[in-house]
């Protein structure tokens, strides 16, 4: 249920200006839009957090928890549940999570002390890159062992279900909802996402994306007609680049995803098959 009312913004990893050109080129008209940032860097916004004193731990990954696996083992916040679920060489023995992995995966979900830098790159503790992650591991009942997942099956299974139940009651969602509600415009600022509506936006995240590969000295595995291909919530699911809380909140806001009474995730428009 496309909402064109809600655009993605992808956040520069300075705290700029939102009418600088990095803006204004992800989406026409910006001025008629009310930009919210989602990340937890709104807490720099003095003005804004006096009205949403609750804004960042509300919504942001850094903040929002606990969440507890089917193994029963509850990990204090979501961005350490989702960062340490990731299986690196170090901790992969014939092809499965040993427990080295456990170990270090259950001592990291006991923090609740916010470090950007260990929250966000675990991975560095261990000495690898985010692209040296082989697989993630999460436990199924059923199998009664830990479930290998690719990137987007993991995202899919896990990242938009749980961010969905933690964010969904909260007072900062239903006031975005209250926005979307009223018919108010509105650009929705994450790190890992982009506004797939617009062909420019999407030429300068495939811009970035060749910057990177050539800062990781690693050759491009999708073309300029990947990004343009993006047209719609589904095929930003299943886009293999980092998609973000802030896609999820999208989805959301605009009626894909629900959660009932419960605490269950509906896919009601199927953008997680």
């Amino acid at each position: 249920m496309e909402n064109k009312n809600i655009v993605l913004l992808k956040h520069h990893v300075m705290n700029v200006k939102f009418t600088n050109s990095f803006y204004t080129n992800q989406c026409d008209n910006l001025g008629d839009y009310m930009i919210i940032d989602c990340t937890s860097r709104c807490t720099r916004n003095k003005e804004f957090m006096k009205e949403h004193t609750t804004f960042a731990r509300d919504l942001s990954p850094f903040y929002i928890g606990p969440v507890k696996g089917e193994d029963g083992v509850e990990c204090k916040l979501f961005e350490i549940y989702w960062q340490c679920s990731k299986v690196y060489p170090c901790h992969n023995t014939d092809g499965k999570p040993n427990s080295k992995w456990l170990e270090w995966r259950n001592g990291m979900f006991k923090r609740d002390d916010f470090d950007h830098d260990t929250l966000r790159h675990p991975n560095k503790t261990l000495g690898f890159n985010h692209n040296h992650c082989l697989y993630s591991a999460f436990y199924n009942k059923e199998k009664g062992e830990y479930e290998k997942m690719d990137y987007l099956t993991s995202r899919k299974k896990v990242y938009f279900k749980e961010y969905a139940k933690l964010v969904y009651n909260s007072e900062s969602y239903k006031w975005l909802k209250s926005l979307v509600d009223e018919g108010k415009k509105i650009c929705i600022l994450d790190f890992d996402c982009f506004n797939y509506y617009s062909e420019l936006a999407k030429k300068k995240r495939y811009e970035s994306y060749l910057e990177r590969c050539k800062k990781n000295n690693t050759k491009p595995s999708l073309t300029l007609n990947d990004f343009m291909n993006v047209k719609s919530m589904k095929d930003v699911v299943n886009f293999i680049l980092p998609a973000g809380h802030g896609v999820v909140l999208k989805a959301l806001l605009q009626g894909d995803l629900k959660v009932d009474e419960n605490g269950n995730v509906i896919d009601v428009t199927g953008i997680l098959e």
